[in-house]
């Protein structure tokens, strides 16, 4: 009926407007009365007779006049999505009306004075007829955190500007990070962002473009990662000054750590995201709802090891192991070269422990990486010659070697059959332009992470045939090892070093030293991170020619270079119509946040533009954890207990046994250990200061603790508990 109901208080409004040649006036009750009598004589006329819903009718006379961006927003999103359907005649599109109604928003205004609504002769007049000059006033003096400003996060800066959020005279601020620079991919889904803009930062130039929808709106610009690893960069503080934090970012794992940090702050956080036509959001209100980490999303399904090492079936496998190779061999494995001549400062040092009969681990592979390491150009690019010869034709020929044409499993049935591909080797061709290409990018990496120069001339096709044409490829000699063919099969985290291995490793070790081939600057390598959008680092060249490469030796149909970005860097794909309706779905709830409106007005959304389809649900009430005897808690909750400079731990567990009724058995600072009972030596912490447990540093204040509680029958697990931060020393307020 809601619907029906929505309809009929639409044709009423239209009617007045028809008779009245004006829309009705904000907040009079006569036009409110005279939209009421029409919407009944429509009712009368259309068939079943629909029930006429007073309030909706009311509050669409009320604010007929307004203007609501977010909502505009989200319904443009859907209506910008059926003109391209009707375009290229794609997806499925809208058979019926569609009304999307923010009841739940101006129902709670109901009591609110209908002077709140009345213009007052600046920007926001069509805003505060629809939700008061309270909220409007509320919206300006917001303090609000954006993660994210790429397509999502544009749209909301949008909605920002149009709401007034962060415009007060005294309050209100929108603070926005996002590390990445602009690409031209960036344009078509990015609307803050123009062609002259390409490669610089984003949050700066959004900033810039937000100024110029609203001059009024206050906005600190950052550029840095929000994530474990930045932990220092927002604090505690931070977080506690922000009224609201918005998420418009694609990395689970970022969201996941920022929605920590909103429960540990009792903070409200909003969460979106697209995929194509496809968008969800999600609000998360302290005390009210679960958290985004309440909830786990399957894994997922991971390409099985010995597909990817020895039998790919499709060009995503390819991709992935080419996207393997380069982490390998220019992020790992110079990494990892670097940590153990950070451990071992010498070669010498390391030659000595090694004859002594130590075990140094990761030095046999440090030693073949030391032993092998290109010192020129030239070198650089005769190791690319020898890797193509490894991957795309030994390869291929070792797995022949193994299992011939005519291989046959216990049942009778040929080993190399759908979905395996039997590989063949690839000749190397120069002429080939993707044979070329795996050479150049390959040899530029090398010379990269080896730190070896290289000019524009060393990159000429006369310099790389040149020194091609000379190169002494080795032999293939086929091996006796074993393939893997189970798919349960995971990647061995070590590999075992033979005896053998030993005695080559010390007598490779040995002549570079003597070659001086050992010294300082030859134990250091540049580790590279995969960066997919600086079309100039050689990055995606390397594995798009690496992944064709192997594609072609398995028939595999390759993947042009667009398409392995995508893959290789898990590109998220974005279209404007579903960012502009998730972040008006967004700012939605933003007000009502803002408002401070019950649990039951809060709604999340999935859409899909392309079916469509477009269902709101109400947030997941959040869950309470029984300890005993009637004591519980939420994710929400957090004990605190205040100490002084000579609280023993003792004196902690007392704390909190007096203060809240049950007394702990275990406390756990991160992954240390402060108490547990049955650990050795751990009764004898209880006399213990705090301060000389969790040492902390001058500045910190405070610690957040894990506490858990005994059982109430033996033989079952410790119950657990809130966490608890405990104060150093007792605060002034």
């Amino acid at each position: 009926q809601a619907p029906l109901q929505i309809h009929v208080a639409m044709l009423a409004l239209n009617h007045f407007q028809e008779n009245f040649g004006r829309g009705p006036n904000i907040g009079c009750l006569q036009d409110a009365e005279e939209m009421l009598k029409i919407a009944m004589s429509i009712s009368e006329t259309l068939e079943n007779k629909p029930q006429v819903n007073g309030d909706v009718v009311k509050w669409l006379s009320r604010t007929a006049q307004g203007f609501l961006p977010p909502l505009a927003a989200a319904v443009g999103g859907v209506a910008s999505q059926e003109v391209l359907k009707a375009v290229t005649g794609k997806f499925s599109p809208l058979q019926q009306w569609l009304y999307i109604d923010v009841l739940d928003i101006v129902t709670p205004l109901e009591k609110v004075g209908s002077e709140e609504f009345l213009p007052r002769g600046d920007r926001y007049d069509a805003l505060r007829a629809c939700i008061g000059d309270s909220l409007c006033q509320k919206l300006h003096d917001l303090n609000v955190f954006l993660v994210g400003c790429g397509a999502i996060g544009c749209e909301m800066l949008k909605n920002f500007a149009l709401l007034g959020v962060g415009t007060g005279q005294d309050k209100g601020l929108v603070t926005i990070t996002d590390p990445d620079l602009i690409e031209k991919s960036n344009l078509n889904r990015q609307f803050l962002f123009r062609p002259h803009h390409i490669q610089k930062p984003k949050s700066y130039t959004a900033a810039e473009a937000t100024l110029n929808i609203n001059p009024y709106i206050k906005i600190d610009s950052d550029i840095n990662k929000v994530c474990p690893a930045t932990e220092n960069t927002y604090s505690d503080e931070f977080y506690t000054k922000q009224d609201v934090i918005v998420t418009a970012l694609d990395n689970v794992e970022a969201r996941r750590y920022i929605d920590s940090r909103c429960v540990a702050n009792l903070r409200p956080l909003i969460d979106s995201g697209t995929m194509g036509t496809k968008g969800h959001t999600e609000v998360i209100v302290p005390h009210l709802t679960e958290s985004y980490n309440s909830h786990r999303d399957p894994p997922e399904e991971e390409i099985p090891f010995c597909t990817l090492k020895s039998f790919p079936a499709a060009i995503e496998h390819t991709i992935q192991w080419a996207r393997d190779k380069f982490e390998s061999s220019f992020s790992h494995k110079p990494s990892l070269f670097n940590k153990f001549w950070q451990t071992y400062p010498s070669a010498e040092e390391v030659l000595q422990r090694i004859k002594s009969g130590e075990s140094l681990e990761g030095c046999f592979h440090v030693i073949k990486t030391l032993s092998r390491r290109p010192r020129s150009w030239t070198q650089c690019v005769e190791l690319a010659r020898v890797k193509f010869e490894k991957y795309f034709s030994h390869k291929a020929l070792q797995l022949l070697h193994s299992f011939p044409l005519d291989t046959r499993l216990k049942d009778g049935s040929l080993f190399w059959q759908s979905p395996k591909r039997p590989p063949f080797p690839v000749k190397f061709e120069f002429n080939d332009p993707l044979h070329y290409g795996f050479i150049v990018s390959a040899a530029k990496l090398f010379a990269t992470v080896y730190c070896v120069p290289f000019t524009e001339k060393d990159l000429s096709e006369e310099t790389i045939l040149g020194i091609i044409s000379s190169v002494k490829v080795p032999e293939f000699r086929p091996s006796n090892k074993v393939v893997q063919t189970d798919e349960t099969a995971r990647k061995p985290d070590h590999i075992p070093v033979s005896s053998e291995d030993e005695r080559n490793a010390i007598f490779q070790l040995e002549k570079s030293i003597l070659s001086n081939e050992a010294l300082e600057t030859d134990l250091q390598m540049k580790p590279i991170s995969f960066e997919k959008d600086d079309d100039s680092n050689g990055h995606i060249d390397f594995i798009t020619a690496a992944s064709n490469l192997r594609a072609k030796m398995y028939n595999i149909e390759p993947a042009d270079r667009f398409k392995t970005k995508r893959i290789a860097g898990k590109i998220i794909p974005a279209i404007a119509t579903a960012t502009a309706a998730v972040s008006g779905l967004v700012a939605l709830e933003l007000i009502k946040v803002v408002g401070g409106y019950p649990a039951d007005a809060y709604k999340n959304c999935f859409l899909n533009l392309a079916i469509p389809i477009m269902v709101f649900t109400e947030t997941a009430e959040v869950r309470r954890t029984e300890i005993r005897n009637g004591i519980s808690f939420t994710i929400w909750d957090r004990w605190t207990i205040y100490g002084k400079e000579d609280f023993t731990l003792l004196d902690f567990i007392n704390a909190v046994r007096e203060k809240y009724g049950i007394e702990p058995t275990m406390v756990v600072q991160g992954v240390k250990m402060l108490y547990v009972p049955v650990m050795p030596g751990h009764i004898k912490r209880l006399k213990l200061t705090m301060q000389k447990l969790v040492k902390p540093s001058a500045d910190k204040k405070y610690v957040d603790l894990t506490v858990s509680f005994a059982p109430e029958t033996d033989g079952e697990e410790d119950l657990p508990g809130p966490p608890v931060r405990y104060y150093f020393v007792q605060e002034d307020n």
